[in-house]
């Protein structure tokens, strides 16, 4: 899909027009420039020039986010900073694999990724030296820098998508799942599920070992660990009041110590309490909007105030 067919850059289309904003696409529709009342405003990517560029660069940072965060006492998953070889002079080490190692000794498991990636691209779960060294690999080819964090068991994980610092969208990220019957194996649910017309892609086939078992009645099996709409998992309004005031408590946390005022906060809920996953300053909602008529209508709405606070209107 190119950027033209996205639900993204038609809804920024639509905007315009219903505000009388004149629009300008560059870039294949990657740069807009919108202009009204002698006032110009641009949107690059997912970003709405409503943060400063340092806060962009901070919340694009896992690594330096996480540090940050750390610092400021706000919970979140910690992501240690690993350069590739031709990096490293910029960070004053030599060598990063017995780091890394050291680290998968202590935590058992770790989750490695660029460290500025997006989407669930090049993330990994590793759990001996021979995967961490593939996934090390693997992500050098494409990224100059990686984060690795200890994994953490995660049943929940919501996205707050903040404005100003409200609240505007709190969703869970339900994965996609198989409930068993107590006689069938995980392969035949599989087979079941594709057969009805559900596609399932090839990276959330379970493991061999899985698709063997038989789980027993009402146990739900999860076919991917990782929770991005682009991977499967569907977007779920998080109605438990409960739980909006404490993930929002923790999403405007972030708006308040960072100054990030137009974001997506990823929040996830563990055996220690609930922590911040990972601060996504351009606010992108393609996937939630596609899903269906109404969430397309609230994607819609926020982004219609984000222009409007971009050109003072």
């Amino acid at each position: 899909m190119t950027n033209g067919e996205s639900n993204y850059v038609a809804i920024i289309r639509e905007i315009c027009a219903e505000e009388g904003i004149a629009l300008q696409s560059y870039s294949f529709d990657w740069i807009f420039r919108l202009t009204k009342n002698g006032k110009t405003g641009y949107i690059l990517g997912y970003q709405f020039g409503l943060n400063a560029a340092s806060v962009n660069s901070i919340c694009c940072d896992k690594s330096a986010a996480s540090e940050l965060m750390t610092e400021l006492g706000i919970p979140n998953i910690r992501h240690f900073l690993f350069a590739s070889p031709s990096e490293q002079k910029f960070v004053g080490n030599c060598g990063f694999m017995e780091d890394l190692l050291l680290l998968l000794k202590k935590y058992g498991c770790l989750v490695v990724k660029p460290n500025d990636g997006t989407g669930g691209e090049l993330v990994y779960k590793v759990r001996t030296p021979c995967e961490l060294e593939t996934a090390v690999f693997e992500i050098f080819r494409k990224a100059a820098y990686l984060a690795a964090s200890p994994f953490e068991e995660i049943e929940n994980e919501y996205r707050a998508v903040i404005l100003d610092g409200e609240v505007r969208l709190l969703y869970t990220k339900k994965r996609p799942s198989l409930v068993g019957d107590g006689s069938k194996s995980v392969k035949e649910l599989l087979l079941e599920k594709m057969s009805a017309g559900e596609y399932i892609s090839p990276e959330e086939y379970p493991d061999g070992k899985t698709l063997d078992r038989i789980p027993g009645a009402g146990e739900r099996v999860l076919l991917n660990w990782r929770h991005n709409l682009g991977q499967g998992a569907k977007a779920v309004p998080v109605r438990d009041e409960e739980t909006r005031r404490a993930v929002g408590e923790i999403a405007r946390g972030v708006y308040e110590a960072l100054g990030v005022r137009f974001a997506s906060v990823d929040v996830v809920e563990t055996a220690e309490g609930l922590k911040v996953l990972e601060i996504n300053s351009g606010v992108m909602m393609e996937n939630f909007a596609g899903q269906d008529e109404t969430s397309r209508r609230i994607a819609k709405e926020i982004y219609r105030d984000a222009i409007r606070k971009m050109m003072s209107i």
